[in-house]
């Protein structure tokens, strides 16, 4: 078989000694012959994409994530890739050294038991050979005459029956200035030791101007350290809450004379009585007693406290 010159019947692939120069159409079917599309397919291949076939056609198949393996899908079906392991089953060789260095060590079957003593256990004191230090024994002598024997002292001191329970004295558990209808809450002043923080009459005295001393139980005696005498002429009365009523103390000592009696620790006393009630002042509910302004004429001196106390005495 002859072949035409070169150059001849180009156009038809004549002539042609390479197959790089061989025009091949790539997006035809070639009749059949089971090519189809490589243009397409060529022309959107990427570095890493590989082919596969598909429906009577070749397709592209895209790389998937970093470390994921192309597995099969079963006859019929176009691979795809997954993670490791689940659908794709790897085994991978390892060596696992089993043997280890292990001291053999016998059993002790051996213990302690405390055993008793047979028999006592005696030790002679003596002296130490001649060179230790030597025993001391002194010489023991008593001036008294051993057979006079000793006469007991049958007296005794006999303290005075006691006629109280207890006597307690605690600080206040209220104390309240009131200056014409105005209350203001001085507990605080009334327990601490802070010099003369306590109003016990106001700048200006009025009638029933007062001052009030509380605790949550019934007690005997009220102890106030007034800072400041007062100077003045006006009548105290102290009282106390019945339930119903401010009535007059009972047996009442009033060792302050109306806040008049000079500066220190002075005394107010009374008996308790059985209808004094609780009743609440500034939100306090104690049992309170005050001392009121029954009369007032003038004032120099206002009388100022620094602490007070209460004593219960049963």
């Amino acid at each position: 078989m002859g072949y035409p010159p070169q150059g001849a019947g180009v156009g038809a692939g004549i002539g042609i000694t390479k197959l790089s120069e061989l025009e091949i159409d790539t997006d035809k079917a070639w009749n059949a012959k089971t090519i189809t599309q490589l243009k397409a397919i060529a022309e959107a291949m990427a570095k890493g994409d590989m082919v596969a076939r598909g429906s009577d056609v070749m397709v592209k198949l895209t790389p998937g994530p970093i470390s994921y393996v192309l597995t099969s899908q079963g006859a019929g079906k176009i691979p795809s890739w997954h993670p490791p392991g689940g659908e794709l089953k790897r085994y991978l060789p390892a060596t696992i050294e089993l043997t280890f260095d292990k001291a053999i060590v016998s059993v002790d079957k051996s213990h302690n038991k405390n055993v008793p003593l047979a028999s006592e256990h005696k030790q002679a004191c003596e002296d130490a050979p001649a060179d230790y230090i030597k025993r001391l024994t002194p010489a023991v002598a008593s001036t008294h005459d051993e057979a006079a024997g000793i006469t007991p002292d049958k007296t005794h001191n006999e303290n005075a029956p006691v006629t109280r329970k207890y006597d307690l004295e605690i600080v206040v558990g209220g104390a309240v200035a009131d200056d014409g209808g105005v209350q203001t809450d001085e507990t605080a002043a009334a327990q601490n030791p802070t010099a003369n923080d306590m109003t016990l009459l106001p700048a200006v005295p009025a009638v029933n101007d007062a001052y009030y001393f509380g605790y949550s139980k019934k007690f005997n005696v009220m102890i106030l350290n007034i800072g400041t005498q007062g100077v003045g002429s006006w009548t105290i009365v102290w009282e106390y809450w019945n339930g119903t009523a401010w009535s007059a103390l009972v047996d009442l000592t009033d060792g302050t004379t109306g806040f008049t009696a000079g500066t220190g620790k002075k005394e107010v006393s009374h008996i308790p009585q059985g209808d004094w009630a609780l009743t609440t002042m500034q939100a306090m509910e104690l049992y309170w007693i005050r001392a009121r302004v029954s009369a007032y004429t003038s004032i120099t001196t206002q009388p100022l406290g620094t602490q007070s106390w209460i004593r219960i005495i049963t």
